[in-house]
């Protein structure tokens, strides 16, 4: 075989090799671990050009009452290029069990959103896990937004709580990203 032949050969091969390790990289995604006093619970993978907010243990008190109220860590997701897309994750303190779960949401829910109408209700399998989950549509911060809320049963007595907010407007392409971070959704045993 010639040199031009060979040169013009590998060029191709290199050529394609370094398409792969481009489009690769375009697609790989940072595992996380949300934990509960240094203990994993659940890992996630972030996908590119998202950014990760992460919010310790702390006390608030909701808006019109006078009662502050324990809230864990929480974990936030929520793409560069787009304020109007968010996921955050939690593990509720002392919330056990999905029922237990589905009464933490119903206490919740008045604090994430407001004019809250579900649409959808359904039980899934999330990284192999049973899931509660609501959809619906609602406003938050003067914004039409349409939702997601997940409860998802974790071993031993815990739940993680996830839900998604979509701002009315926002870009659709965003989906997958949100898609492959629930997809990524791996309990800890």
């Amino acid at each position: 075989m010639s040199f031009p032949k060979i040169y013009f050969r590998l060029r191709a091969v290199l050529g394609v090799v370094g398409f792969l390790v481009l489009a690769g990289g375009a697609f790989a995604q940072t595992p996380m671990s949300y934990t509960v006093n240094g203990k994993p619970m659940f890992h996630v993978d972030v996908p590119d050009f998202w950014e990760v907010r992460v919010g310790g243990p702390r006390k608030l008190t909701p808006v019109g009452e006078d009662t502050e109220r324990d809230v864990a860590r929480v974990m936030g997701l929520q793409p560069e290029a787009a304020g109007n897309v968010w996921v955050g994750f939690i593990v509720p303190r002392g919330v056990r069990t999905l029922e237990e779960g589905a009464d933490y949401v119903r206490e919740i829910g008045p604090h994430l959103m407001n004019d809250a109408e579900i649409t959808k209700r359904e039980v899934r399998r999330i990284g192999g896990r049973t899931a509660h989950s609501i959809s619906g549509h609602g406003r938050r911060k003067g914004k039409g937004v349409q939702f997601t809320a997940v409860l998802i049963d974790l071993p031993g007595p815990h739940i993680a709580f996830s839900v998604t907010v979509l701002e009315n407007g926002f870009d659709p392409d965003l989906l997958g990203g949100i898609n492959a971070i629930y997809a990524s959704f791996k309990a800890i045993q």
